[in-house]
């Protein structure tokens, strides 16, 4: 078995998805989890200057959603065809824009302006959003892809 690796910050966020489908696939890899304190002499080492990086047998890869296609497909959890691997990936990047939205809120630093921005998007953006991610979930019988 390989030695793998995993580089990410002490929280969920964008590395949870890889640590889960490690932890899916059954493969042993030992978390690390980098400080802030730790992240500005470590970042020059990443391949692209932020994380996650997954590393396997000495070899560093990056990028949060192509490590967890990587690691999808390694654990079988891909269409059966190009067009459903296809709809898997739209479907991801359809719950990466709802993130996305969401992480425009949160990190906001004017209290104002986050609950104002908070208050427009409960009313225009998060509906749209989570209607069409419903509406996915409910076509696929409680999955986001078949």
């Amino acid at each position: 078995m390989p030695k793998v690796v995993f580089y990410y910050f002490p929280v969920k966020a964008l590395g949870e998805a890889s640590r889960l489908l490690l932890s899916y696939g059954g493969q042993e890899f030992e978390d690390h989890r980098v400080s802030q304190d730790d992240w500005q002499s470590f970042k020059p080492k990443t391949p692209f200057g932020q994380m996650p990086v997954l590393v396997i047998d000495g070899k560093q890869y990056a990028q949060s959603y192509a490590i967890a296609r990587y690691l999808g497909r390694k654990y079988g959890l891909v269409g059966e065809t190009l067009e459903d691997s296809l709809e898997i990936d739209q479907n991801v990047d359809l719950i990466d824009d709802l993130r996305a939205k969401a992480a425009l809120v949160d990190y906001e630093p004017d209290e104002a302006v986050k609950e104002k921005k908070y208050a427009e998007y409960v009313k225009t953006v998060f509906p749209d959003l989570l209607g069409k991610l419903n509406a996915i979930i409910v076509k696929n019988n409680g999955h986001v892809a078949l």
